[in-house]
């Protein structure tokens, strides 16, 4: 690991009527956490995010001792969820991963691995050449990279995955970019505003799989609509940058410091 390995790491993870996949989080997450904590100080925060269903049960019976558990008493959304495991991490680094292990909680380590003193984000990446997807539908398939294609074009960073939440950030990111959107476009805002702010953002090709337990929350039209939504006013802010300047946060240090990179 690099020469950040004396900060310490906190790992947050929203979780929303995961009942059945909790003892499979448990199973995968664990062994990584062994290997995390023998050159890392780790802190999981696990945000149950108004389950309808015992989630919070198994949270509590499966990683209970392990990790921090908190609570939301609705339904808030994954942009609030992390928002919540935010304001009660220490770390310096923060990691935000997926409950149903559709990214194998391994690629930690190598995320991690990633974050050179030069690098502000790290996000996993199945559409790069070298990442790959297993029993993924086509129809997800085709809507996850056809935005990330939009985004591609009119964000200045080309990426090939901007839709996946598992992520490293420096604290300073999330702190700087608010997120104003929520749900799943909470995730590509603020990737996409911290590249409009200068930081850096680096692709860790992975491997994306179907879950195994549990249902999708994803709600098709109304994600479609959100993202060209968000992605017409990225287009006019890079087409027509002094009539949206209003708009624009100045750049804070850290920012201007990784222009300069």
């Amino acid at each position: 690991m690099n020469n950040s390995d004396y900060e310490l790491i906190s790992i947050i993870i929203p979780c929303y009527n995961e009942s059945e996949g909790i003892p499979a989080l448990k199973q995968e997450l664990l062994p990584v956490l062994s290997k995390l904590r023998e050159r890392k100080n780790v802190e999981v925060i696990c945000v149950n995010d108004g389950s309808t269903d015992d989630t919070y049960l198994q949270l509590e019976k499966h990683l209970g001792e392990h990790v921090q558990i908190i609570n939301h008493p609705k339904n808030a959304g994954l942009s609030a969820a992390i928002k919540t495991g935010l304001t009660s991490a220490k770390g310096q680094i923060i990691c935000t991963i997926d409950s149903d292990c559709t990214y194998h909680p391994k690629y930690l380590i190598d995320l991690l691995d990633l974050m050179y003193p030069d690098v502000d984000v790290v996000t996993a990446s199945p559409y790069h050449p070298r990442g790959r997807v297993k029993n993924v539908p086509g129809w997800r398939l085709f809507l996850s990279k056809g935005l990330s294609n939009l985004y591609r074009i009119v964000l200045p960073q080309r990426l090939y995955t901007y839709t996946s939440m598992f992520r490293a950030y420096r604290r300073e990111v999330l702190e700087e970019i608010p997120i104003t959107y929520p749900g799943f476009l909470g995730l590509v805002e603020v990737i996409a505003e911290a590249m409009l702010c200068g930081y850096r953002v680096v692709e860790l090709p992975t491997e994306l799989s179907n879950r195994v337990y549990g249902r999708s929350k994803l709600r098709v039209v109304k994600v479609i609509l959100s993202h060209l939504n968000y992605i017409k006013k990225l287009t006019i802010r890079r087409l027509l940058p002094t009539a949206s300047s209003q708009t624009i946060k100045p750049l804070p240090t850290s920012a201007k410091k990784a222009i300069r990179r």
